[in-house]
């Protein structure tokens, strides 16, 4: 099976209809709307990503114009020939010598069985709630092919011995929605005009052999900016190779009836260390000044907050400065804030990716947030705005600390509760604002923002004394613990006052 000529791509009509596999030709000439069709978020995903990613090194348009052109309008199968023509042999999952995204010969004592190539299945904490009984259980080329990319570049490796992707584990990955499949693909790569802009080598090893054709060496060094494009974004970290297919069958995650079924691989452990950071088009990143030195990392979900929070860091570029984090959005969201300056509309952000606990999932993490028309131009006011709304978590946060530890007065300590009323707090919080938070951020008048501060304020201040209120109204009972509340009752009202006295300064004026 090829990915550039044969029918893996499962999608389904948006207009209504049943769900089939359609080739990458069909899908980037034909006049079809399309959406991705598979059972789980964090597959979709990936699934785009992987198309995004074989679409950004064969087809990069030369600069604004044409990009804006193959949004708009697909494309002829004349040009996705010629332009897919000499990387038959790359893309095919099934070829002799270097099948896509394997390593040939894998010395494995026993195969694997399919579940461990979906990440989470079997190891997350919530895999029974989020997974469909039997998913890996015989999976069409495809779904591996999906599974193969989103192990390699999304998710943690399989454990001890085994190396993340080139982002390190975890990375958030952001990209655009557009009106559909075809047009999500295009909004998402990146022109040759940009990739000068953001990658000025580029081009030097843009014809670089992916990893299953020319391999990484066993415990090599790897300099990041000797890893060129394509090889960088098809990355494989892992040694894994199929086992032979078995009859034809009902594919159990996509659901369509193929001519083989994978049901195991092999895997084994493998080596190497990658020097420094490669610059991946799909991720945002954070820039901490240490020492004189900036370090860079790519954005990670490392809490059970909702994605709204990271938003800033998500479209939002700023400066790195002495105590103080600097940020740059992906590369894709970049160029659209370059390319739709004025002409962008209301924008919906996909952002997707797992947090872990080093190899095991503990949570997957795949969310839209729409932003008001004008989100290009007014970086600062979507980052005053995510950061105005955390400011009502953080009061909540510091006086259910001070009702848990107890109040040190001059001559006598205050009792508290002696449980963590913060952490309960912040999970109430963050639940109750999450629609009041992305509202405001999609309805915005970025012309006139004081009305949604207000909204906000009015909402988040109901919010957090709702919350403080259900959660000490147990102890108002306890004489030892009456003082306690009472100072903190009267400490939130003075955080949320000081919140609200201070909107932004452009707004106020």
């Amino acid at each position: 099976m090829n990915l550039l000529t044969d029918s893996w791509i499962p999608v389904r009509p948006q207009a209504g209809g049943a769900g089939q596999q359609i080739s990458l030709p069909a899908l980037l000439c034909g006049s079809e709307r399309w959406e991705l069709a598979l059972p789980r978020d964090d597959m979709e995903l990936a699934a785009l990503q992987l198309l995004i990613s074989l679409v950004q090194v064969l087809l990069p348009p030369t600069d604004k114009k044409q990009w804006a052109e193959r949004v708009a309008k697909p494309l002829s199968v004349e040009a996705v020939n010629a332009a897919t023509k000499d990387y038959q042999e790359w893309f095919q999952l099934d070829h002799p010598e270097y099948p896509f995204m394997q390593v040939k010969k894998v010395a494995a004592k026993d195969p694997t069985p399919m579940d461990k190539l979906l990440a989470g299945l079997n190891s997350s904490t919530n895999s029974r709630f989020v997974n469909e009984p039997d998913l890996a259980k015989g999976l069409c080329f495809g779904c591996v092919a999906v599974a193969l990319y989103n192990l390699a570049n999304n998710a943690p490796s399989f454990g001890g011995g085994f190396k993340y992707g080139v982002r390190g584990s975890c990375p958030v990955s952001t990209f655009a929605q557009g009106t559909d499949l075809r047009s999500t693909i295009w909004l998402n790569v990146l022109s040759q005009e940009s990739l000068d802009e953001y990658i000025p080598d580029w081009k030097a090893q843009a014809a670089q052999p992916p990893t299953w054709v020319e391999p990484i060496k066993e415990k090599a060094t790897i300099p990041a900016h000797s890893i060129g494009f394509l090889r960088g974004l098809l990355w494989q970290p892992g040694h894994t190779v199929l086992s032979p297919p078995e009859k034809s069958g009902q594919c159990s995650c996509c659901g369509h009836e193929v001519d083989k079924l994978f049901t195991s691989f092999n895997k084994a452990k493998f080596n190497y260390t990658i020097d420094g950071l490669w610059e991946h088009p799909h991720s945002p990143q954070v820039l901490t000044l240490k020492q004189g030195n900036t370090e860079t990392r790519y954005v990670s979900f490392t809490q059970p907050i909702p994605a709204w929070t990271q938003l800033s860091r998500y479209v939002v570029k700023r400066e790195v400065g002495k105590g103080e984090q600097g940020q740059k959005p992906a590369m894709v969201i970049q160029q659209l804030q370059k390319y739709l300056q004025n002409h962008a509309g209301k924008f919906e952000l996909l952002v997707g990716g797992y947090r872990n606990n080093q190899a095991a999932i503990i949570e997957r993490r795949h969310e839209v947030l729409t932003l008001s028309q004008g989100w290009e131009t007014h970086a600062k006011d979507v980052h005053e705005l995510v950061a105005h709304g955390l400011k009502y978590k953080t009061a909540l946060r510091k006086v259910l600390f001070v009702c848990s530890e107890g109040i040190k007065e001059k001559d006598r300590k205050l009792k508290g509760t002696g449980l963590k009323l913060q952490e309960v707090g912040e999970t109430q919080f963050y639940r109750r604002s999450e629609h009041l938070m992305t509202k405001a951020l999609a309805d915005i008048d970025f012309s006139n923002t004081l009305p949604t501060f207000v909204m906000l304020d009015k909402g988040l201040k109901k919010i957090c004394e709702a919350v403080f209120t259900e959660l000490t109204t147990p102890y108002e009972h306890d004489p030892e613990l009456f003082r306690t509340l009472a100072i903190t009752r009267r400490s939130l009202q003075k955080h949320i006052r000081e919140i609200r006295i201070n909107p932004p300064q452009e707004d106020a004026a």
